[in-house]
């Protein structure tokens, strides 16, 4: 009797195995705490480009500001129909002059930034949905925070009569410098396609440091430096394209 159970029990499986197309592979199904199968998107390669408001010792104006761009690179990985986790390697260029003319500072800086983050969608991306409610979600609303580390470099000057004076670094050797951040903000997210997605985001970035501008003692010492980011980011998804309709199950 038990030589015929493991007999058909080989049977079912071998069958199983022939009923399945070559290099066939189940969807690995997922949950949210309501229960609703999902699964994870495939990882998209993002490429960006950024501009920088300064907001520092010298001034917290943006036509205090001279913008210039910056691009990143980055990957971003779905974990469910509302968070995502990333990280981003940028490069950021800061410009700014004084608030006050009489003591004629300004600066240039040039920043490599990287950071880890994870995204909030507002609204559940549904298109991650197997079953009866799965629906396209061409936009997604969403919240960012991360950590991580700015590698800074500035060049303060300062105007003397008719040309500008490049000021020596208050503390010797002081740069390059590396900074801790905490950029928090948000941003829109558009499915133009299967694989490619567009978007927009900005971001305020808390540092650890009070000499981004290369200015302190001459300026507030009892305060931080920060900056703000708005980017442009193409975001493609590896082997996106290949998946074809998304597969439902009503089951």
């Amino acid at each position: 009797m038990r030589f015929l159970f493991l007999t058909a029990l080989l049977g079912g499986m071998c069958t199983a195995a022939q009923a399945a197309p070559p290099g066939y592979r189940p969807i690995r199904r997922f949950y949210t705490p309501s229960h609703q199968p999902y699964r994870r998107l495939p990882t998209r390669f993002s490429f960006g480009i950024n501009t920088a408001y300064y907001s520092g010792d010298l001034t917290d104006r943006v036509k205090d500001n001279t913008f210039r761009v910056g691009l990143s690179l980055g990957l971003v990985r779905t974990l469910s129909p509302h968070l995502s986790f990333g990280v981003d390697l940028g490069y950021v260029k800061l410009k700014a002059k004084d608030f006050y003319p009489s003591r004629g500072y300004s600066f240039d800086n040039t920043n490599g930034l990287l950071a880890t983050f994870l995204r909030y969608n507002l609204f559940a991306d549904k298109s991650m949905y197997l079953g009866p409610n799965y629906k396209a979600t061409p936009v997604q609303v969403f919240l960012q925070a991360g950590v991580g580390g700015l590698l800074y470099n500035p060049t303060a000057t300062q105007n003397v009569g008719a040309y500008y004076a490049t000021l020596p670094p208050e503390t010797p050797n002081a740069y390059p410098a590396l900074a801790g951040v905490l950029p928090v903000g948000g941003g829109v997210t558009l499915h133009t396609g299967k694989s490619l997605a567009l978007t927009l985001e900005g971001l305020y970035y808390f540092t650890s440091t009070d000499l981004l501008d290369g200015i302190s003692k001459r300026g507030n010492p009892n305060s931080v430096d920060s900056f703000i980011t708005g980017a442009l980011k193409i975001e493609y998804a590896f082997g996106g394209s290949k998946q074809g309709k998304p597969l439902v199950h009503y089951d």
